[in-house]
């Protein structure tokens, strides 16, 4: 990475003693004159002195630090320099120490998980100090390196869990990064690094990961949670490209075959970042930190955000300056949690480098890779904002740390949520421990016939079970399944962004499921969202069960309990209060007359964080068509009512949302997923102005809409031919006034103005908001 004309920027940088120099040059300064312990050592001593930490975790960044404090330094001020050099020999020749014996640190400890810090440290500090190693030394560390790979490498090894399958999850990015700067850097006098680069380029790289990686995670995305194992898996995952461009001169990203990931990594971060900007979706694996005095797994983490600006600068991304400003935001309002090591901060960041409002930013986003879609009603901190996932599982499926939520939804406004992804909530003090031991025993545990255990069941999904009288009869929910494997064909086959709405469809999600004894659980679901700007969702479902035997019910997960509120006859609706704030309000829709039982997760938990709402239909036929309204308005007084509309012809399901602020309708066809309504539709709403979100119609056709009274209330016709366009999703919008006059280009939403308040730094006991389970 340390090419010529990155060093001069970094010389000038030094010179110029700007901040992330200061601190770099203060971290290098810390460990001088302490002793570094060897990996069998003390791994945490008090500074000045060094150890390995959890597995080379301490000794990577402190040998990078130094050896980037020599480099810069190295021709300016030599004798500045010796110090930072030394140091950095020192830590690099205790961390190479043979194995077995001499204190040397053992290659398939924990199935190979110290490769992302002992074989990123061979491959770089070799390299960055290569002018001060004797060749007795250098042959130790490559030596070393070798053995390392060669361990990962083993058929049927201690990592064949992460080498053999997909090339994916956090023991996968450390191989790839460690195998890709030991090869480069030792090409020279390693006899085994010709090979390794060759192995590198042609398979691990041009084989394995550019084709899953362009398929998988095309728009950014990681599917092991952010709050823990994503920012290092991203690093891991991106530097070896810039080290790939340094070394050689061969560009990856921009080459027939192009990766794009370490510039797609940038949209994700910044569209699936809660509008608060102090928390991160938390969908997947979130560990708990045992400790209620710092901030909960899923705070956005700063550091990783500048080590994708770094990325964006290196690559001349024309997102750069967007993305300097959600740093600058986000740095700002969670006191800058969990910086990227110094050295990181100091290659790449640009100090003064330019900055671009979030306004030019889309208010939507699809990451196509993982099926995941967010949308968001602006860009301000107090706005609504929701997350969607619904493909393929994408990680190793041996790795175990993406969950089974596909078809999943989240809501939330500003820094509170409606809808939480409850396996990522639970992590949250108080209980964290707890919570997590019970979430895995959920996810992973031995079945047992009650719901907790390998059920999987605490994801807002669809369920069906198989039961023995009030106990499970067999395991349920969704499994880890694969496009490669199992031939899933499960995606998010729609998606558009109208202004005024959103409109997602997920298909194919009961692929994702595990099967019964007699056959397919869930034999098909489908999901739809009409995102209704700025605050409300309508969720359609479509599902066949296997069997009228068996349970079904949809689940959602609320941070509060919810209570009872006001619905016409036949709906039910649960209002949420939650920090002391309303969040909003669910109204079940379809079919009517629902059964809904609430329980708190888990049973026993003191406080519960969680809330699963269970919405049973009212019999048991197996196809059923569910429709569900989210409002996030601020107030109760302000939740539209929900009521189904009145069909007067056609095979179609709708909605009607009136309210305060604004009415609306949204009407989709009551056939398959896809397929395109055909003939004239009309349905009957009450006559005031509205405005209408038509889906599953023919795509980029003229239709005619016309209105007329009856009965007490306003029919609204649409026919194919006429001058009101569908979109290129089928969609058709438009909005009718209070005298039936219908309108192709309804006005623009009505988007609620938020004053900014100051925004305090973390640590704050408890953020992003304490646990009250409200009324």
């Amino acid at each position: 990475m340390l090419d010529p004309v990155t060093l001069t920027t970094l010389r000038q940088r030094a010179s110029a003693n700007t901040p992330e120099w200061v601190a770099l040059k203060a971290t290098c300064d810390s460990y001088i004159g302490g002793t570094v312990e060897y990996p069998t050592g003390n791994q945490y001593p008090d500074l000045p002195n060094l150890g390995s930490g959890y597995q080379g975790e301490s000794y990577l960044p402190a040998l990078l630090n130094e050896g980037m404090c020599y480099q810069v330094l190295k021709s300016s001020n030599p004798s500045a320099a010796a110090p930072y050099g030394a140091k950095a020999v020192d830590i690099l020749v205790k961390m190479s120490m043979p194995f077995p014996g001499s204190n040397g640190w053992d290659p398939c400890t924990d199935s190979g998980y110290g490769i992302r810090f002992y074989g990123v440290g061979y491959g770089l500090g070799y390299d960055w100090v290569y002018d001060l190693l004797t060749s007795a030394q250098r042959q130790q560390v490559y030596t070393a390196a070798n053995a390392w790979l060669t361990a990962w490498e083993k058929s049927g090894g201690c990592a064949a869990f992460a080498y053999d399958g997909n090339p994916i999850g956090n023991y996968y990015a450390g191989y790839f990064h460690a195998k890709a700067v030991i090869a480069l850097g030792t090409y020279d006098e390693n006899p085994s690094a010709p090979a390794q680069w060759t192995d590198w380029l042609n398979n691990q790289f041009g084989a394995r990961v550019q084709p899953y990686y362009q398929l998988h995670l095309k728009g950014g995305g990681w599917p092991e949670g952010y709050g823990n194992y994503a920012p290092l898996s991203i690093l891991n995952m991106s530097l070896p490209a810039r080290e790939v461009k340094t070394a050689t001169g061969q560009d990856l990203l921009h080459a027939s075959a192009p990766y794009t990931f370490p510039l797609d990594s940038a949209d994700y971060a910044m569209h699936f970042t809660w509008p608060s900007l102090t928390y991160f979706d938390d969908r997947d694996d979130n560990h708990s930190n045992g400790d209620p005095s710092v901030p909960p797994p899923g705070t956005t983490q700063v550091g990783m955000f500048q080590q994708i600006l770094g990325a964006l600068n290196y690559w001349g991304s024309t997102e750069a300056p967007v993305f300097n400003q959600y740093l600058g935001l986000t740095s700002s309002a969670t006191g800058a949690y969990s910086p990227a090591p110094n050295w990181l901060q100091f290659l790449g960041l640009n100090p003064g480098a330019p900055t671009a409002a979030l306004s030019t930013l889309p208010l939507s986003y699809l990451a196509t890779g993982m099926n995941a879609v967010s949308a968001r009603s602006d860009w301000s901190t107090g706005a609504t904002w929701m997350s969607f996932r619904a493909g393929p599982y994408v990680n190793n499926p041996a790795a175990g740390h993406e969950f089974f939520d596909q078809g999943s939804l989240a809501l939330v406004r500003g820094g509170n949520p409606l809808l939480v992804n409850a396996s990522g909530w639970l992590m949250h003090e108080p209980g964290g421990n707890a919570d997590e031991t019970k979430t895995f025993n959920d996810n992973y545990g031995s079945f047992d016939g009650t719901p907790y255990s390998g059920n999987r069941q605490l994801y807002n999904i669809f369920y069906v079970r198989s039961m023995s009288g009030s106990s499970v009869a067999q395991p349920f929910g969704q499994d880890s399944f694969t496009t490669e494997d199992n031939q899933v064909r499960t995606k998010v086959s729609a998606y558009e962004d109208g202004t005024g709405y959103v409109y997602v469809l997920a298909t194919n999600l009961a692929d994702m499921y595990r099967t019964f004894s007699a056959g397919s659980a869930v034999s098909a679901w489908s999901r739809q969202i009409v995102y209704l700007r700025p605050n409300r969702f309508v969720v359609y479902d479509r599902t066949t069960a296997g069997s009228a035997n068996y349970d079904q019910y949809m689940a959602w997960h609320f941070p509060a309990n919810p209570v009872a509120g006001s619905a016409p006859a036949g709906q039910s609706r649960l209002d949420v209060t939650y920090n002391g704030q309303y969040m909003g309000a669910m109204t079940a829709v379809l079919p009517a007359g629902t059964k809904m039982t609430t329980v708190g997760m888990y049973p026993g938990d003191n406080p519960i964080k969680a809330w699963q709402v269970q919405v049973r239909p009212p019999n048991t036929n197996v196809n059923q068509t569910w429709l569900t309204v989210f409002d996030l308005s601020a107030t109760a007084a302000k939740v539209a009512t929900a009521s189904p509309v009145t069909v007067g012809q056609g095979g179609i399901i709708g909605v009607e949302l009136l309210a305060s602020d604004g009415n609306s309708v949204v009407v989709s066809s009551s056939g398959a997923a896809g397929t395109p309504l055909s003939g004239t539709i009309v349905y009957g709403v009450q006559p005031a102005a509205a405005y209408h979100v038509v889906t599953d119609l023919a795509p980029n056709t003229g239709y005619t809409v016309s209105t007329s009274a009856a009965a007490g209330l306003r029919n609204i016709t649409i026919s194919a031919g006429g001058t009101s366009m569908s979109s290129a999703k089928g969609v058709l919008n438009f909005y009718v006034a209070a005298d039936g006059t219908v309108q192709s280009t309804p006005p623009p939403p009505t988007t609620p103005v938020y004053v900014p308040v100051p925004i305090s730094s973390l640590p704050v006991p408890g953020s992003p908001a304490p646990y009250n389970p409200g009324p």
